[in-house]
């Protein structure tokens, strides 16, 4: 009897660890999305406020709005109106709005943008 307690007992101390481990993995991992560039405001996605915004459409048809500032995503701005393919490391989560055109985007802070060749 004793036995088959300790045994139960470790299986649910590794049951758990591995619980744990799996959850501090996930934190770990880098959000990225990638998708074809476009203007925000300019498409009618987002209301023009205080400056235009980098907008990635993924494959799957969903519309990215881009806020930041850094370095990267200011050398992307320049060319958001090309159509590029581009790919941005998320800040943050993204939060569901809703466009000036009725359909749902999502806006969220990115870190980095990278610009495809």
């Amino acid at each position: 009897m004793k036995l088959i307690l300790t045994a139960l007992s470790l299986a649910l101390v590794l049951a758990f660890s591995a619980g744990a481990l799996a959850k501090d993995e996930k934190k770990a991992e880098t959000k990225t999305i990638t998708g074809k560039s476009g203007c925000a405001e300019c498409e009618g996605v987002a209301k023009h406020v205080d400056a235009m915004h980098i907008m990635l459409t993924d494959k799957a048809g969903t519309r990215w709005v881009l806020i930041g500032d850094s370095p990267s995503y200011k050398e992307a701005h320049k060319v958001r109106m090309d159509g590029k393919s581009m790919t941005a490391t998320l800040a943050g989560d993204p939060v569901t709005k809703k466009g000036e055109d009725g359909k749902e985007y999502k806006e969220v802070k990115v870190s980095d943008v990278k610009v495809e060749a």
